[in-house]
């Protein structure tokens, strides 16, 4: 696909070495990348220096980058705040690290912090938050304020010893994600594992999955007004050698009762060249809901988030990516490589959605990114879905449509149009008004659309619509929109004071005063206009209005003229000074100002009050009260309230204000002439609160004649004593009859005259107050029973029960309740009973009081009480009656007493077999549990009565349960430790293979079998091995045969898992049992750790000598042959594998080589030595002809011979078969070295050797130099053998070469022949055709030399005889010219 039509474009938008960071640098643990703003690199010198670098980016605006600065220091490690300038450094440390905050543009330090653990990743996760990860766990420490490092959680098991690549937080900070990478799995290594811990703040768990790349996103589900959290993850694994590649996209904390989202979720294809690629970062564009996953290997695989539908993937890297970052601004990403790139990767607008459409063939998916992202491509798929909408009547899914559509195109007045003509159906919203509501639920109307909804407003006259549309902004201003509301269009003065009161209020306060100047009067009353502005504590803005309209000081603003002195006491007393000394205003409340006068220091006002008040005879004297009472005018105030009749003010006074100045004030009355009653009732108001000696005091200065008969006077006499003189208080009582005795005994109660108390309740018959006093005060149970008997009151026996209940004495306290027939306390009264074990008393209470009301509590405490007492019949009768009794909360706690037989009658009534089988249990009924336990068909009630019949050694009852109980993956494990942990061991296994059979068997049955056969049954496992080996759990039942040490059963199951490695091990370590070697030969040639190969030698060496070479055979192609000879010649074994030797030394590997020569040399097999050298060349020859040039036998010589001919070393060859006296081997050489030296060294004083050394050195030797050595060694007549054949093949060439002479010369003149006829025919005709042909020659010259006519040789050349020079004189040179 071309680059200008992909759906991503990358663009680069800078290189680190270009700004002078060194390459070697640029890598995951030197180069930090929070955002788009900045790149951190740490450059660290030969003296452990380290230079800052920090890069602000301006990619999508300036497309460049700047330098910022370099800090050297010793920081080891530090990363920027992706928000703003902070810079996170770490120091290092061994054990600690010491962490600290630096403000880049102030150039300080903000926060520092030693960490007790050592930091190995830590990102920012928000603006003010920063995310630390140590060994084991994870902390977050807020640049704000103070505080340390806190603890978020600890890292789960799955991420220990893992590389630390990522950490992230969701939106709202409740969701955390910790990603880590390790090495792969044996199974396939070269994958890196990837392991994610997702935490939950709120519920402070954790969970561990498999994960390369996490991030999280916030997404709208249709019909849930709040955003979900949603999180997206990438992993790929290897299972049983199969590879998978998958993302997710699932919902975090779904909301209950709202729609929620679906989990998706796709798989990552990866092409073959990236086999061993795996994800490394993942970023989400929230401006196109995208899903970016960018891959070690440069992959990037792009994903719709909503669908998790596949949208696009390219390599958009060749160096691999280890650093990635959001550019959210353009809805992209930055990915740094190890080259230095910074990467820009963006969306195309203009050819996403087409792409999408047409190569895709998503049209929905296109429609939608559109819509999300306002991109361009879709208009025709939304036109035409509007219309396919509006056609079948769908007017709220197209309203929805249009209000969403890209760049606006269904936006128009058509659209408006075509809603408009739709006709309204009766009872049913306009599908135009369906239209607005959806554009003014998505933001702002154009001005188009302002106008058409304004139309329809302002024609159904609700005009306060558009005020608030206008307020939000949702309407687009035009000057038609204007004409069409001005028309009989009254503001909403309110609505525009609270508009400009939220930005300026000094301009509310301007525009409410010229409300307040309006012809007609101000629109709004003051009283509204003053709270709006103490709604927003406009303390100085309301007094300033209210000083400016009050200023004419007219009654009907008296309310206002006290609210603004009231704000301003209570906030700025000074203020309010002001105003009253000023004397602006005279209509206020003044005693309610001289009272806040008084509170807010003000004394010089509030007694300025005083004689205005009381002269003013206002209705409330409260302000008097104050005044007087603050400056100790107390009778004058009491005077003034009696003579006015203001009788409650006085009561209030004294029981509210100041109690202490009762004694003035009952003196004052008495003065007055008051009424006794009143000040009786006034003294007993008063209570404990009464000073007595001065009220004495008052008493005494007073005549006091006449208390006799006088029933406000005995009460205050009395009163007086109780107060002054109690010893005359029960003398008072018995003389008097005619006082209020209810408030005198309370009196005498509180004074803690009790005996007084209750001669006086007795006295007067208040018979409960009475006993009372005896239960309460006096505290005689004894007593108040026997006033109870003499008495005989309902109420009076209730409060004696009450007593005895709370003394604890329960039966007599029920006894009690019963003589009162009183009911209400059934619930203490139980508490009580069961706390003393009274079930026998409780029944009779209960019983009672089941007949006066229906309680659940009451029928189930006496079906409880019954079973106490063991009385089982009358609980099954009462249950067979009407009631409401809690059946299955009576039967629970019935069951936790270990009331067993009671448990069991409410159960089985209820038909709650699940507990009616564990009570069963209880009761050794075993049968009878196992049938209800069938009928509960519960796996927690099987296991309870399974394990029961277990401890009770019912094992046919158990098989019984656990065959239902097995059945289920979870629970199989905790059947079989249950009876493992008892020493039933065969009863177990005869239940797991009675589960075999079962129709829901599952692999845990099989799994769990072969493990209690290697532990207990070793004789059945091999068996039970191969009959079921597809449906087993392979490596538990390897863990178990491990743990039991069944090695030959453990290397099966190996092999059966392809775990060839392990198998080739464990048959090792463990042979006396394990090995078997035509096994073995199967499993060595699959393992993948060639170590083993070596190990396998080493194995067979010391336990199956004889069987090396056949295992060596088959390891042939993987071996190396030199470390195999190595091995074998250390342990002195090399003749051992001679055979794998042989086999392999096709190779012509120079180790087999030389071990095979050395033991042929060992062995005198000089003809396989002689072969092997031939074949197989790569050996030390010289090495080895030196070692057997003296070996004493000749054959061993002659091929010490033989590798010097190899080597050239001609003389070496020929001097050693001299030695020997093999001459053929010597003339051999000689001829094969070309060179006459060895010739020489051959013939000297030899005839026979000469003779046979001219003819095997034929074409090495000249003849003349042959004649020459003959006569001069007179071995003439041995020459002649060699002349005859010189002579003779001598002659035969020069008869070769006359034959081809005369050949040439008879070629030559044919084509000469040729050529004149060719001539004549063309003189010919030129003579009969051209009138001029007689001027040609009639033939042409001959060429020079050919004279003499054709076919005639020349004179022979001179020669010396048989074609050879002349021999020069004297014959052939002397020995000594060679």
């Amino acid at each position: 696909m071309a680059a200008a039509n992909a759906p991503i474009t990358m663009k680069e938008a800078l290189t680190l070495p270009s700004v002078g960071i060194n390459p070697q640098f640029i890598t995951f643990t030197n180069v930090t990348m929070e955002s788009d703003k900045y790149i951190c690199v740490r450059e660290t010198s030969p003296q452990n220096s380290v230079n800052l670098a920090s890069l602000k980016l301006l990619i999508y605006t300036l497309g460049a980058s700047r330098f910022l600065e370099k800090h050297p220091d010793l920081f080891f490690t530090f990363i920027t705040n992706a928000w703003c300038n902070f810079l996170q450094a770490q120091l290092p440390g061994t054990t600690q690290d010491h962490l600290q905050i630096f403000n880049i543009e102030m150039k300080a330090k903000m926060k520092s912090y030693q960490m007790p653990e050592q930091v190995v990743f830590w990102k920012w996760i928000t603006p003010k938050m920063l995310g630390m990860v140590t060994q084991t766990s994870v902390y977050h420490w807020s640049i704000e304020g103070d505080s340390e490092p806190a603890k978020m959680f600890d890292r789960t098991a799955n991420l220990s010893n893992n590389q630390i690549i990522n950490y992230r937080c969701d939106p709202s900070e409740k969701w955390l994600v910790l990603i880590g990478i390790a090495p792969g799995s044996p199974e396939k290594p070269q994958l890196v594992k990837g392991n994610m811990q997702l935490f939950s703040v709120d519920q402070q768990r954790s969970q561990a999955l498999e994960a390369h790349a996490a991030s999280f996103a916030s997404f709208k589900v249709p019909g849930n007004e709040n955003p979900s959290i949603l999180i997206s993850f990438a992993t790929k694994s290897s299972n049983a050698g199969q590879v998978t590649s998958k993302l997710h996209v699932i919902e975090l904390g779904a909301q209950p009762g709202k729609p929620s989202f679906t989990k998706k979720q796709a798989d990552l294809f990866f092409p073959p060249d990236f086999a061993d690629d795996f994800p490394v970062a993942m970023q989400i564009s929230h401006k196109y809901s995208l899903i970016y996953v960018i891959t070690k290997l440069g992959l990037l695989f792009v994903y719709d988030l909503e669908t998790a539908t596949a949208v696009y993937r390219n390599r958009i890297s060749p160096d691999p990516i280890f650093l990635t970052s959001e550019a959210s601004s353009v809805g992209g990403f930055y990915a740094v490589n190890r080259r230095g790139q910074v990467l820009l990767a963006t969306v195309n607008e203009s050819t996403i959605v087409p792409f999408v459409s047409g190569q895709l063939n998503n049209l929905e998916l296109a429609v939608n990114l559109a819509k999300r992202g306002n991109l361009p491509g879709a208009e025709n798929l939304v036109v035409q879905r509007f219309q396919e909408l509006f056609a079948q009547t769908k007017y709220k899914e197209a309203a929805e449509l249009a209000a969403e559509s890209p760049q606006g195109i269904l936006r128009t007045p058509d659209t408006v149009a075509k809603f408009q003509s739709v006709p309204v159906q009766a009872g049913q919203t306009p599908p135009l008004l369906q239209y607005f509501g959806t554009l003014l639920t998505k933001g702002k109307l154009n001005a188009f659309e302002s106008l058409e909804l304004s139309r329809l407003v302002v024609n159904q006259n609700k005009k306060n619509l558009l005020e608030n549309w206008l307020a939000e902004d949702k309407l687009e201003c035009s000057e038609e929109l204007g004409d069409l509301v001005k028309v009989g269009y009254t503001p909403d003065y309110l609505f525009l004071l609270q508009t400009i009161l939220r930005s300026d209020p000094q301009g509310a306060v301007n525009f409410a005063l010229m409300m307040s100047q309006m012809e007609g009067g101000c629109p709004v009353d003051y009283n509204t206009i003053t709270d709006l502005f103490l709604q927003r504590n406009l303390i100085r803005e309301a007094t300033a209005f209210l000083l400016d309209v009050l200023k004419p000081n007219q009654p009907e603003h008296a309310h206002l003229q006290t609210k603004v002195l009231e704000i301003n006491l209570v906030t700025f007393p000074n203020v309010a000074d002001a105003i009253l000394a000023n004397g602006m205003f005279s209509h206020y409340d003044r005693p309610r100002i001289a009272q806040l006068c008084e509170k807010a220091g003000l004394f010089v006002r509030a007694l300025q009050a005083k004689n205005f008040l009381m002269e003013a005879k206002l209705p409330d004297a409260r302000p008097l009260i104050n005044v007087c009472d603050r400056f100790g005018f107390v009778p004058d105030l009491t005077h003034y309230l009696y003579t006015n009749n203001m009788l409650r003010y006085i009561e209030g006074y004294v029981q509210k204000v100041n109690p202490g100045n009762a004694p003035l004030v009952v003196g004052q009355l008495l003065d007055d002439e008051c009424p006794e009653d009143f000040i009786k009732g006034l003294i007993l108001s008063v209570r404990s609160l009464l000073p007595v000696e001065p009220l004495v005091d008052e008493c005494e200065k007073r005549c006091n004649s006449a208390f006799s008969g006088n029933f406000n006077l005995q009460n205050l006499l009395i009163l007086t004593a109780i107060k002054a003189d109690p010893s005359r208080v029960m003398d008072y009582i018995n003389r008097l009859d005619n006082f209020d005795g209810p408030a005198v005994g309370e009196v005498a109660v509180e004074a803690q005259l009790y005996e007084e108390a209750f001669a006086i309740f007795k006295k007067f018959n208040l018979n409960v107050q009475a006993v009372n006093v005896l239960l309460d005060n006096i505290q005689s149970i004894p007593r108040a029973v026997e006033f109870a008997f003499r008495v005989e009151e309902d109420a009076v026996w209730s409060q004696v029960a009450k007593a005895q209940l709370r003394d604890g004495l329960v039966s007599e306290a029920i006894e009690s309740f019963i003589r009162a027939d009183d009911a209400t306390q059934f619930l203490d009264v139980i508490r009580a009973s069961e706390d003393t074990e009274c079930y026998h008393d409780l029944v009779k209470y209960l019983l009672m009081v089941r007949q006066k009301t229906k309680e659940s509590k009451v029928d189930s405490e006496l079906i409880y009480a019954y079973a106490k007492i063991d009385r089982l019949s009358d609980i099954e009768e009462f249950i067979l009656m009407p009631n409401v009794a809690n059946l299955q909360n009576v039967g629970d706690r019935l069951f936790d007493e270990a009331l067993y037989e009671a448990a069991k009658i409410i159960y089985a009534f209820i038909s709650n077999w699940a507990k009616l089988a564990v009570t069963l249990v209880r009761l050794q009924q075993f049968q009878g549990a196992v049938d209800a336990a069938r009928k509960a068909n519960s796996a927690k009630t099987w296991k309870e009565v399974c394990f029961a019949c277990v401890d009770a050694e019912e094992f046919r009852l158990a098989q019984i349960c656990g065959l239902n109980i097995i059945v289920q993956v979870d629970d199989l494990e905790e059947v079989s430790e249950y009876y493992q942990n008892r020493g039933c061991f065969n009863e177990l296994i005869s239940l797991m293979e009675s589960g075999l059979g079962l129709e829901r068997a599952h692999m845990g049955i099989f799994t769990e079998l072969g493990v209690l056969y290697a532990r207990y049954r070793y004789e059945k496992l091999m068996e039970h091995i191969k009959l079921f080996s597809t449906r087993l759990n392979i490596p538990k039942l390897i863990r178990a045969c491990d743990e039991q040490q069944h090695w030959k059963e453990l290397t099966y199951l190996y092999i059966q898992y392809d775990e060839f490695d392990n198998a080739a091990t464990t048959v090792m370590n463990h042979s006396p049992d394990a090995w078997d070697h035509m096994q073995f030969k199967d499993i060595v040639v699959k393992v993948a750790n060639v170590e083993l190969y070596y190990k396998a030698v080493h194995f067979y060496l010391q336990e199956h000598p004889d069987l090396i070479n056949d295992v060596l055979n088959v390891l042939a192609l993987r071996v190396d042959h030199t470390r195999v000879v190595d091995i074998m010649r250390k342990a002195g074994h090399l003749h051992l594998v001679k055979p794998y030797m042989v086999a392999v030394q096709s190779n012509n590997v120079s180790a087999v080589n030389e071990a095979l020569n050395e033991i042929y040399v060992e062995e005198e097999d000089y003809d396989r030595l002689r072969e092997s050298i031939d074949l197989h060349d790569n050996f030390d020859q010289i090495g080895l002809a030196q070692k057997i040039e003296k070996h004493e036998l000749l054959e061993m010589r002659r091929v010490a011979a033989y590798i010097y001919k190899k080597a050239g070393r001609w003389k070496q060859s020929i001097t050693l078969s001299k030695k020997d006296k093999v001459y053929k081997d010597a003339m051999e050489t000689a001829s094969q070295s070309g060179d006459l030296v060895t010739f020489y060294l051959i013939v000297q004083g030899k005839k026979e050797c000469f003779a046979s050394c001219l003819f095997v050195c034929y074409d090495l030797i000249r003849a003349d130099v042959a004649l020459e050595l003959a006569w001069l060694n007179n071995m003439i007549d041995f020459a002649f053998p060699y002349l005859l054949q010189f002579i003779r093949e001598y002659t035969g060439k020069v008869d070769e070469l006359i034959k081809d002479k005369i050949e040439a010369v008879k070629e030559t003149k044919a084509k000469e022949n040729e050529e004149q006829d060719v001539i004549k025919q063309q003189v010919f005709a030129c003579f009969s055709l051209n009138m001029y042909a007689q001027l040609l020659p009639l033939a042409l010259p001959a060429p020079p030399g050919m004279g003499g006519g054709y076919g005639q040789p020349g004179p022979p050349p001179p020669m010396g005889g048989m074609g050879m020079p002349p021999m020069p004189p004297f014959g052939m040179p002397q020995m000594g010219s060679y």
